[in-house]
């Protein structure tokens, strides 16, 4: 293999040596390589920079829309310094170094462009990557927006990410986003793929600035598993014009804002909505997964039926091809009107999933209309809009 292919740098080669406990720099690897880029099209993005000051390394890994940084001891034998190693290389290495112990990061003033990973007997040679075709990343903005309760803020990820479209999907990247409103005691969290949404709100003690940030929904799932990796209780929002910023203790995670407007969520949520169906969140669900398996593969329509009166609602499913299914489940308070929807199974299923009531209430008016889904009690900060569709379809 040729050094092009590699992406060996031209420019000097760095003289590191550091010692770090093998669990910080697993840690920081875990953390970071959650950004390293494919280098289809820039090499160097497949790279994590590493960082030598003081007693502290810091390392970043960007595909030009994510970064992410990490800081982590070390025992400096060398002095101030910066290497570019191979991403996907060094973290399937410390996945695969023994626990406990300690790695030493050591250049080779023989071996041109090399770094050489020791831990015990174990010995890696590392290419150095070139440190000036690294592309630089912004600055952290001086003044937060906001702090947030991490274990708040997961939640509202969970609740809020799945309703958004996948940038495959569509060319309205507006519908892949979550579009996040910082209100003066609050931060209002909304996803849309044009045929369901979802609404969260979180309590927020003081917002410095209250403003509003489309962010890429993909990339609000890699900061959750990023922030289950951290033992931080708040993280700390910071913004600038293109770029949204997550400091959660030794890490910054920071991703480019999606720059299209959000289409107008409140018209959508009905607000006539006088029929409650009152339900037990699992069996709810385990029905409908059982009417899913009948459903039409085109539509993955339900029927839902309810009688005024009645103690039950129907939940229908049928295809040619596959059978049909026609199950009753218990209303917790008997039905105050007659009605008969049909929504697709999955939208169902997908948001009483991320609920953690024992009950839910469905709110419907008429075939035709929206419903609207929610906890029945103990959590009115999270709502769920899904649109009906023809059991024909």
């Amino acid at each position: 293999m040729s050094d092009q292919e590699l992406d060996v740098g031209t420019d000097s080669p760095a003289e590191v040596d550091f010692k770090c406990d093998t669990e910080d720099l697993v840690y920081g690897m875990d953390i970071v390589k959650r950004s390293i880029g494919t280098g289809r099209d820039m090499p160097i993005l497949s790279g994590v920079k590493l960082e030598i000051k003081s007693e502290e390394l810091r390392l970043t890994s960007t595909d030009l829309e994510m970064t992410t940084r990490c800081t982590v001891p070390i025992t400096n034998l060398e002095g101030e310094s910066t290497v570019v190693l191979k991403g996907d290389v060094l973290a399937k290495i410390m996945q695969r170094i023994p626990e406990g112990g300690e790695v030493r990061l050591k250049s080779d003033p023989e071996e041109n462009q090399k770094v050489e990973l020791s831990s015990g007997p174990i010995n890696f040679d590392l290419f150095q990557l070139s440190t000036e075709d690294y592309p630089g990343v912004d600055q952290l903005p001086e003044e937060p927006i906001a702090e947030i309760n991490v274990n708040e803020f997961k939640e509202a990820i969970k609740q809020t990410t799945f309703a958004a479209l996948k940038a495959k999907e569509t060319t309205r990247l507006s519908l892949t986003g979550v579009n996040s409103i910082f209100e003066a005691d609050q931060l209002k969290m909304i996803a849309t793929n044009g045929y369901r949404m979802s609404v969260k709100s979180i309590p927020l003690s003081e917002v410095e600035e209250q403003t509003t940030l489309l962010i890429e929904s993909s990339a609000l799932g890699e900061l959750d598993r990023i922030l289950s990796s951290t033992d931080s209780e708040t993280v700390r929002v910071y913004a600038s014009k293109s770029e949204v910023f997550f400091v959660s203790d030794d890490v910054v995670f920071s991703d480019k804002l999606i720059m299209e407007q959000f289409p107008e969520y409140q018209a959508v949520i009905p607000e006539d909505n006088e029929l409650p169906l009152k339900l037990n969140r699992d069996k709810t669900m385990e029905t409908l997964n059982r009417a899913e398996i009948t459903a039409s593969e085109e539509s993955g329509a339900v029927k839902l039926q309810a009688e005024e009166g009645s103690d039950g609602l129907t939940i229908y499913s049928s295809s040619p091809e596959k059978g049909e299914l026609e199950e009753i489940v218990e209303l917790l308070e008997p039905s105050k009107g007659t009605v008969e929807i049909s929504f697709k199974a999955e939208f169902l299923i997908d948001a009483l999933r991320r609920m953690s009531t024992e009950e839910v209430v469905l709110w419907l008016l008429d075939s035709d209309t929206a419903g609207l889904l929610e906890p029945a009690k103990g959590e009115e900060d999270f709502l769920y809009v899904c649109m009906p569709i023809s059991a024909e379809q």
